[in-house]
């Protein structure tokens, strides 16, 4: 008689545990599709951006490269 109650003792706190395991994985679940979401979120947001446009001409046809220091390379040279 004792050994069955304390096996039905055993099974009652064995429930219990894996219950609440349970609902820790549930939320530990629910959490990471959060956190997911929160990153695709953030990662989605649009951003600001401004484009300028500068005119520059060589004089002899070559490659002209504007920096963004404000100089003006032609062939490779300032």
């Amino acid at each position: 008689m004792d050994g069955d109650k304390l096996a039905l003792e055993l099974l009652r706190e064995l429930k219990a545990t894996c219950k609440r395991w349970f609902i820790l994985f549930i939320i530990t679940l629910v959490l990471l599709f959060a956190t997911n979401l929160v990153w695709l979120y953030a990662w989605n947001l649009p951003t600001e951006t401004s484009t300028e446009s500068y005119d520059i001409d060589s004089e002899d046809n070559g490659n002209a490269v504007y920096n963004n220091s404000g100089e003006v390379n032609l062939n490779g040279k300032n």
